[in-house]
């Protein structure tokens, strides 16, 4: 947290620890967090628990914290919940921690966003790199965007298509990735699967990109444009047991990757 992020807060009747805030009695993490490896360090992202199921961890005083996830389903092959990529216990307390914040003090969470993109120079944010949205968050995204038109922000979502989802889209600053693609299936998928999904969506005309990260390890978010232009974005699934580059189809999604922008 840079000093002004802190002196901000502070001056908001924040009492700031670290990088967590003190709202009615409890210690939450700040909502917004720069990016991991995958990311890129130009990325910021507002992560809440991933999953439709109860996932607990422990505090620093080893006191069992619990909260459900955001997500509207559990997916088969979810890299973001406690069996995949989030499996650590800071990982998931850090969720459980800023999704009960999002949860109970929407407003505090709003403020304090608010303050972190006036502090700290973020250019991009990624909404959900694990979780969903929950009643009213769209709207407060969409509040918060609209004051901040230079930060490039985009999301994937499962929830059912609605105004508040619409309004949030609308943005010039804003793109919503659908991570369910109705009559078709999911947006991940292992090389076969993401193949056919390719094809069938620009035969229905529709703006799609397979994601690099898949073959490329050195691929960041932050020298992508892909999840902030397109309507479909698909995955090569990753953080399970599937290992895309033993699959016998890999060098053939590699070439489609490599030429998707040349194909109609």
């Amino acid at each position: 947290m840079l000093t002004r992020t802190k002196k901000a807060l502070e001056a908001f009747g924040f009492k700031v620890y670290g990088s967590y805030v003190m709202v009615n009695g409890e210690l939450f993490p700040l909502p917004l967090v720069k990016g991991n490896s995958k990311l890129g360090p130009n990325v910021w992202h507002a992560s809440t628990l991933p999953t439709n199921k109860v996932i607990s961890a422990q505090d620093g005083a080893g006191d069992t914290v619990t909260e459900r996830g955001t997500c509207p389903l559990t997916c088969d092959g979810c890299y973001g919940d406690d069996r995949g990529r989030y499996k650590f216990n800071d990982n998931k307390y850090g969720l459980i921690m800023r999704t009960r914040l999002l949860r109970e003090y929407m407003p505090t969470y709003y403020r304090i966003a608010i303050i972190q993109l006036e502090n700290e120079n973020i250019e991009h944010l990624r909404i959900h790199a694990t979780g969903d949205f929950i009643p009213g968050e769209a709207l407060m995204w969409y509040d918060i965007l609209k004051q901040f038109p230079n930060v490039k922000a985009w999301t994937y979502t499962k929830v059912k298509e609605n105004d508040e989802i619409r309004m949030l889209n609308s943005l010039p600053n804003m793109n919503i990735v659908k991570s369910i693609i109705h009559g078709c299936g999911f947006n991940y998928g292992h090389v076969a699967y993401i193949a056919n999904m390719f094809y069938r969506l620009k035969r229905l005309g529709k703006s799609v990109y397979i994601c690099r990260c898949g073959i490329d390890d050195n691929q960041h978010c932050s020298d992508c444009d892909g999840c902030r232009e397109h309507e479909y974005v698909l995955f090569l699934e990753h953080s399970t047991d599937y290992n895309a580059r033993a699959d016998y189809g890999y060098n053939k999604i590699v070439e489609l990757i490599n030429n998707q922008k040349d194909i109609i």
